[in-house]
């Protein structure tokens, strides 16, 4: 589930769990951003859960995303 985050003008994707930008600085800092032990297990969509959280950290903004499959019935959101 890919998605992507605009940072000022630069854009970047995250597509699993792994960030690309053509800025090789940010792309590196964003990548440092994330888990080092990756994403949850129990997280259907890491990559969207991941630009929503750097995005808010950041002050950028989530500009796509892949639809968001439904939790699971019984599970905690």
């Amino acid at each position: 589930m890919a998605a992507t985050i605009r940072i000022g003008d630069t854009e970047a994707t995250i597509d699993g769990y792994r960030w690309i930008c053509e800025d090789k600085t940010l792309e590196r800092l964003l990548n440092l951003m994330l888990d080092p032990f990756g994403p949850s297990g129990a997280d259907p969509n890491p990559d969207v859960t991941a630009a929503r959280r750097i995005a808010a950290r950041v002050g950028g903004e989530v500009m796509r995303q892949d639809d968001v499959a439904p939790l699971p019935p019984g599970a905690i959101a």
